[in-house]
């Protein structure tokens, strides 16, 4: 018999931003990615990350190399002050909820 292995459910919001979504109902314009900072090309990019192709798929479809996309992936996460793939997915989860909230 296998034992099912109990995982934690993944974070999408610190405890801080939590408690100000519970406090205030909604979150502040400071959580909202400001994507608008990005290129066409790193929209691109973005774009093919958050569906989830890897760098080389990306390179492939966008006809660059896939050193570019790194390169492009760097910038994203730079601009945007986050670290990872997940953070810029996460972060773009947190911008279409304020959006909804706001409307």
């Amino acid at each position: 018999m296998r034992t099912h292995e109990i995982r934690k459910k993944s974070v999408l919001m610190t405890a801080e931003e939590r408690r100000h979504v519970t406090a205030t109902g909604i979150t502040s314009s400071e959580l909202v990615m400001p994507i608008d900072c990005l290129s066409k090309r790193e929209l691109q990019v973005a774009h093919k990350i958050m569906e989830g192709h890897s760098n080389k798929a990306i390179a492939l479809e966008l006809f660059i190399s896939e050193r570019t996309v790194k390169f492009h992936c760097a910038n994203i996460y730079k601009k945007l002050n986050i670290t990872s793939r997940t953070a810029l997915i996460a972060g773009c989860f947190r911008t279409l909820y304020q959006e909804a909230v706001s409307s």
